[in-house]
C-alpha cells in the first residue's frame, strides 16, 4: 500500500467515480489511477469500489 493509491481511492470518491478527473487531479492516466486502486484491492484482498462495466 502506498500514498498514491490512497489518493486514488480517495479522489475517485471525491470526484464522483470519474476517473477520468481524478486523473487530471492527480496528474496522471485514468488506466493508471484503475491500476492503482485494482492493485490496492488485489494487496488488501477486498473489493473497494463495484464496477458496472461497460454495459
Amino acid at each position: 500500500m502506498n500514498f498514491q493509491q490512497l489518493r486514488s481511492v480517495r479522489d475517485t470518491a471525491r470526484c464522483g467515480f470519474n476517473l477520468t478527473e481524478v486523473a487530471a487531479i492527480l496528474h496522471t492516466s485514468q488506466p493508471g489511477v484503475s491500476r492503482q486502486i485494482r492493485e490496492l484491492e488485489e494487496e488488501l484482498g477486498v473489493e473497494i469500489f463495484a464496477r458496472a462495466g461497460n454495459e
